[in-house]
């Protein structure tokens, strides 16, 4: 077993996806913004289908009392759940994790509970009352393929902590890709523009919309759906047009109580260095702000240039969200 579990008071726990939304308070209380989407989607696992409930493993890293006054089973209250010190959603049928730890002894007992994993263990109760579980302990299978964790996903220092441990678990020296963005929000003392360059897409714009989605893919990697009609219906897409002709695109991503993310941002290499795509983000920045929203955005961590204009624009660092994919899955 691993010392770390021996030698510290904190104990990594399953507990029922009923105390989700508590879990994703804890997101969003210490996560500083960088979880608040996860915290978006960890708040809906209560809606999960009661058969399905044993295939998520909700599991928080907490600071239990000795024992129990009645020897029972040790379940954390709401309290405990926000003072955590790392949660995780970790579904073995799916081989992924979203995972956030506060200190790198959270993330080694995170890892440990991933890596004890057995593609073999029988399903949990779907209860949602069921006492929460520690791990079974036993080894993973030797290879690589059969693996618990394919892709994981979180606040980049603890996933990072973590990747020592299941990489080892896997037989790989390194993980299969590695992407890390830099989550944004516009400063509270910056001020947003409208612009009359921009506007809504709409009908006719489809051609130019394809284009933008072919692009992106090339420079970025990243594919959008190809439903470009859904995309004009949804009024999330705008555009900025200079001299009649569409200059740069970007989309409202997901859309948070809170916050709004901008995506997509993209301005045709023909009508670089022009300004457009600061504009394009100001105006939608300012549309944000107007629905009493925060503006929030991604920047690949290697875009240097574009977190320079972000930051010159007034936009502040919350910190680094990281997918890895550990095997080619």
């Amino acid at each position: 077993m691993n010392k770390l579990l021996v030698n510290t008071p904190l104990r990594c726990t399953r507990i029922g996806v009923d105390k989700a939304s508590l879990a994703a308070d804890f997101l969003r209380r210490k996560g500083g913004g960088v979880m608040d989407m996860i915290a978006h989607f960890w708040d809906r696992l209560g809606q999960t289908p009661p058969l399905a409930r044993g295939d998520l493993h909700l599991v928080i890293v907490w600071q239990p009392p000795e024992k129990s006054p009645d020897n029972s089973a040790l379940i954390p209250d709401g309290a405990q759940i926000l003072c955590a010190s790392g949660a995780m959603l970790f579904v073995p049928k799916a081989k992924r994790a979203d995972v956030f730890a506060l200190d790198n002894v959270s993330s080694d007992l995170l890892a440990t509970y991933i890596n004890q994993w057995q593609p073999d263990t029988p399903r949990s109760s779907s209860s949602t009352s069921s006492p929460p579980t520690d791990p079974p302990d036993k080894s993973l299978p030797t290879n690589g393929d059969s693996a618990a964790l394919q892709f994981i996903t979180g606040e980049a220092q603890g996933v990072h902590a973590m990747l020592p441990s299941l990489l080892a678990s896997a037989h790989r020296k390194t993980p299969a890709k590695i992407v890390t963005n830099v989550m944004m929000q516009l400063g509270p003392d910056t001020t947003p523009a409208l612009s009359p360059r921009v506007r809504k897409a709409r009908d006719g714009d489809e051609p130019i919309l394809n284009r933008w989605r072919k692009m992106y893919k090339e420079e970025r990697g990243i594919l959008f759906d190809a439903d470009v009609d859904a995309w004009i219906e949804s009024g999330k897409v705008y555009v900025c047009q200079d001299d009649n002709q569409i200059v740069a695109v970007a989309k409202f991503d997901l859309e948070l109580a809170t916050m709004v993310e901008i995506g997509g941002v993209y301005t045709f290499p023909e009508f670089r260095r022009h300004g457009f795509g600061r504009e394009l983000v100001s105006d939608l920045a300012c549309r944000i702000r107007m629905d009493k929203k925060t503006p929030v955005l991604q920047v690949d961590v290697d875009n240097e240039s574009a977190l320079r204009i972000y930051q010159s624009a007034g936009w502040d660092i919350m910190g680094r969200l990281v997918r890895v994919w550990i095997t080619p899955g």
